[in-house]
This record gives structure tokens, sequence and C-alpha cells, in this order.
């Protein structure tokens, strides 16, 4: 519920601001503002959660979201508007922060070894489909009755998701309180590279930027380009239809995957056996796509990554999960939410910027190489989680 918010300005704000008189310019920055202060806010929200526990940072980051909506809604009465719907996302992007690091931490420490698989895949899987379920929600609105009545019910449905957050979240258990004085932020996350999970975690911050700078960044951002200058039509429909149906095709077949995949990891021995076959996976489809001239093709090109790119970011949440300390997972969380929010923004930049100056083709082919290129980590981090099992038994 946390992300129908973040959705809902997508299909509203592009057409609102220039009647609002808001350049084109303006209205990008405002919808890349939460992702800036999320960025600002991801490592504070992580120490939070590791002091406080999970419950009070969700409620909190939710109620803040909400207040974030509602100045959306101001920019309809009060102005200036650009003003308002600026101040407003960053305000988002502060509650998310401290909703995105707090519901992942909170899982960690609410999972064991034998379902931390699961745990993890149901709670990526919900923060995934909360964007697009607030895009749609937010058209439908908008079109039906007015823009403020989709701000309006935005706004609603977070307040009360911050309620039911307050009521039904547990508590995380947590180990006794360690005598000493409190160390400040810059101290607790330098002391992450000081644990003997910092491999892993560093190795699970490294893919997850992977992930948001290839799928989450560019290829959502160019897939429309692709499809338009190839001249694919999917169902009969045109450029954005078409690029918002292959987009769902890749979002369908990553839940359903996600799910499948959240029982697999925990059944295996090694979470990390599956990133090797994740990552062909991936690099495949990007290949497919290079290639792509037909409506066909793209459907294979994106169900191999739908398929596989939450092979790669589950199995290694999880190991994540194993080997760090509870009272770490709040900045280990943090950290990882800092690096998929670099390559979520770098991504749509980046890869329009190629993709309108070189074309599709040596994009998405690049990006299959940049995957291939990190096969060997793949097998590097089975073989130490093979060593770390072994000598923890």
């Amino acid at each position: 519920m946390g992300g129908l918010g973040g959705g809902l300005v997508f299909p509203i704000l592009p057409a609102l601001g220039p009647a609002l008189g808001i350049s084109g310019l303006m209205i990008g920055l405002i919808l890349s503002a939460n992702r800036i202060t999320r960025l600002a806010f991801d490592a504070p929200a992580g120490h939070l959660v590791d002091r406080l526990g999970g419950r009070g940072p969700i409620t909190l980051g939710l109620l803040i979201e909400a207040l974030g909506i509602l100045c959306y809604s101001l920019a309809l009465r009060v102005g200036p508007p650009a003003g308002w719907l600026l101040f407003g996302r960053a305000v988002f992007g502060v509650g998310s922060a401290m909703l995105m690091v707090g519901v992942q931490a909170t899982a960690l420490g609410l999972s064991t070894r034998e379902d931390r698989g699961r745990k993890m895949a149901g709670v990526r899987i919900a923060m995934s489909l909360g964007m697009p379920l607030g895009m749609v929600l937010g058209g439908l609105l908008a079109e039906r009755y007015s823009d403020d009545t989709a701000f309006l019910a935005g706004a609603a449905s977070t307040f009360a998701a911050a309620g039911i957050a307050a009521r039904l979240i547990p508590p995380v258990p947590r180990g006794p309180r360690q005598s000493g004085p409190r160390e400040g932020l810059l101290a607790r996350l330098r002391t992450l590279a000081r644990l003997p999970a910092f491999p892993f975690m560093a190795t699970a911050w490294g893919f997850n930027l992977l992930i948001f700078l290839s799928v989450q960044g560019v290829m959502l951002a160019t897939l429309v380009l692709l499809v338009q200058a190839r001249g694919i039509r999917v169902l009969g429909l045109a450029d954005q239809g078409s690029a918002g149906l292959v987009m769902a095709v890749m979002m369908g077949s990553g839940s359903l995957a996600g799910l499948l995949l959240g029982r697999l990891i925990d059944r295996l021995h090694l979470r990390s056996s599956l990133l090797l076959p994740s990552l062909l996976g991936l690099a495949a489809g990007f290949a497919v796509l290079a290639l792509a001239q037909r409506s066909e093709t793209v459907m294979l090109g994106v169900m191999l990554i739908g398929l596989s790119f939450n092979g790669v970011t589950l199995p290694l949440l999880a190991l994540l999960g194993d080997v760090t300390p509870p009272s770490a997972y709040g900045r280990a969380m943090g950290v990882y939410q800092i690096f998929g929010d670099i390559g979520g923004s770098l991504g749509p930049v980046v890869g329009l910027d190629l993709c309108l100056r070189f074309g599709a083709t040596p994009v998405y082919a690049g990006l299959s190489l940049i995957v291939a290129g990190t096969f060997a980590v793949a097998l590097w981090v089975r073989r130490r989680e093979g060593r770390w099992r072994a000598a923890a038994r």
C-alpha cells in the first residue's frame, strides 16, 4: 500500500504539469525528487530501525508518505503548484526510505533459515507491485473523477496503511542491549565493513545496483523506444500500449518466479546456487531483446528477464539475512537500498541518452555483456558460501 502513492503521480503529472504552467524540466525534477531524498535518508533509516525495531519506523514512514501525497492536493489549491509538488515528492521520499528499509529489515528479523526465502520473496514482490498498481489507480481515478480525487485517495489509503502497520506488525525479537556509549550513524556504518559477513553484504549490494540499473532503470525507460524503432505491435496496440503490455508481462513473470523461487531458496543447502543460472537467463534475455525484430521475440526476451532477475536478488537477500547479525539488519538494508536507488536513478538517464544516440541494439547488447561479466562473481560467492556453511556446522 505504501507504493501506491509513489505511482499515483506518473500518469497524472505529465499532463497536469503543463496545465499548471510547470516546465518539462521541472516535471522531471519533481518525479525524481523522491529518489533523491531517499538516497539521503536510506542509511539514517537503517540506523533508526536498528535502534527502535521495524514497527515504529514503518508506521512513521507511511505517515510521512501520506503527508507528502497531501501536498500534491495542496498544489491544486495553494500556489505555487511546482513548489508544493516538489516539496511533497521530497517528503514522500523520506517516508519511502523508512518504509522500504524498515519492511525489509523486519522481514529478515522475523524470518528463520527455513522460511527466509519465502518471506523475502513476498516482501520484494509486494514492493515491486506497489508502484504499477498506483499508476493504474491514479490514472483511473483521475480520468473518472479528478486529479485531486486520485491524490486524496492515495493519501487516505496510505494513512490507513499506517494504522494497519502500527497494529499488526509484530515486534522483532532483539538481543540484550549492550552497555557502553551509543555509536553514531557513521560509526555504526563503519562497523559493517569489519563484520565477517561483509563480503556477502557487499555482493548483495552490488547485484542490487546491477538489477536496478539494468532492469528497473535502463530497460523500463527505453523499452518503448525499442518497440517504436522496430515497429513492433502487440495485439494491435500502438507504441505506448505495446510497451506497457510488454512491461506487464515482465512484471507478471517476475512475480510468479519470485513466489516459486522463495520456496526453492529455502530448500537449497547453498542459496547462491541459483545465482549463476539466473544471471545466464538475464544475460540471454537482454541478448534476445538486442536482436528482436518481432513481438514474439520481444516477449521471449522480457519473459527471460522477468523469470531471472528475482533469482539474482532473492538468494542474496536470504543469504545476507543468514550471515548478518540481527543487530545490523537495519544498516545492511539501508545500504542495500542506497545501491538500488543509485542504479534506479542512473539507469533511466544513461539508458535513454545512449538509446537515443546509438539505438537499442548496442544498449541491450551492452547490458547482456555487463551481466555476463558477473558470472565469475557468482561462482566466487557460491564457493565462499560453501566454506561458510561448512565452518558453521
